[in-house]
């Protein structure tokens, strides 16, 4: 949709932030639009209606809670908005393909850390945006610099070009679901979530978001949004930034201006891999990301 409401689009983040389902007419209230013209303009820019927009976003939420095995299935059921056990069974089953109990039993085998991850995503998806330019700020940070071999590390993700204004809600939707689908499928999560930054220019990313995986995947032609592939091996340049998210363009400038200096060549895009958990970290000041830049080197 190219002319988007004023109001749709913080409308649809506080979906994502929103435990609970949040009625179509307060979700068109706060668009400052009439339930019928919400509904439409909502299903044009998001590909769903706002109904099934939340119940996926819930599913796949209670399917994390899941994962992690800290909650029994109705305290799942309650926190993402279903009012019992049997009615999150039915829903789930028919998204997931198996019940809550089942789904959790191979869910076993995933790496702990991941899970917690991704069950923290939808309150800090918001602070997800790489600005083009370095943050303003004195002085500036001293990044260290290394060069590393890297081995093929398979991954499940989704991709989209993707407006530097709707970077939150790609991400939002992205990460969870290859995290989701991952689970469903019994592969072995490999580590934190990722974006890889494809290309970009002024106005677009064009972006892959997903999680790395043991096992390479083929995935099915009934799932036409996540796609399966690999991070390349070889030589990369790579740097670890400290601080919030919305600072990161400082650590990309400095890998940027170290290539150039170094006589290495850029081989494709770059990626950042979240180290910190958010949930169990919650200064900002102390978030861990590992920004990674392939090269071929002089």
């Amino acid at each position: 949709m190219s002319r988007r409401p004023e109001g749709l689009l913080s409308v649809l983040s506080g979906m994502v932030e929103s435990e609970q389902p949040v009625p179509l007419a307060a979700a068109a209230r706060r668009a400052a639009l009439s339930p019928s013209h919400f509904r439409r303009e909502f299903e044009a820019f998001a590909g769903e209606s706002p109904a099934r927009f939340q119940r996926r976003l819930r599913l796949e939420r209670g399917a994390a809670l899941l994962a992690a095995g800290e909650q029994r299935i109705i305290d799942v059921a309650i926190d993402t908005g279903f009012g019992s056990h049997e009615a999150f069974t039915r829903a789930f089953r028919s998204h997931f393909g198996s019940t809550p109990s089942e789904y959790r039993r191979r869910a076993v085998a995933g790496t702990p850390d991941a899970l917690r991850w991704v069950t923290s995503i939808g309150p800090c998806t918001g602070l997800y945006q790489i600005p083009l330019t370095p943050s303003i700020k004195e002085p500036f940070v001293a990044y260290t610099i290394q060069v590393e071999t890297l081995d093929e590390m398979p991954v499940v993700f989704g991709r989209r070009r993707v407006d530097r204004d709707d970077m939150t809600e790609a991400l939002a939707e992205l990460i969870p679901a290859a995290y989701g689908y991952a689970v469903e499928s019994g592969l072995t999560l490999a580590g934190p979530p990722y974006v890889r930054y494809v290309d970009q220019s002024a106005a677009f990313f064009h972006i892959e978001a997903g999680v790395p995986v043991l096992e390479s995947a083929v995935v099915p032609e009934s799932r036409p949004d996540i796609l399966a592939g690999a991070l390349p091996a070889g030589a990369a340049a790579t740097t670890v930034h400290v601080g919030p998210y919305d600072t990161l363009g400082d650590a990309h400038v400095a890998l940027d201006r170290w290539i150039h200096e170094s006589g290495a060549t850029p081989t494709g895009g770059a990626w950042e891999v979240y180290l910190t958990d958010p949930g169990e970290v919650p200064n900002p000041a102390d978030w861990r990301t590992k920004v990674i830049w392939p090269i071929r080197e002089p």
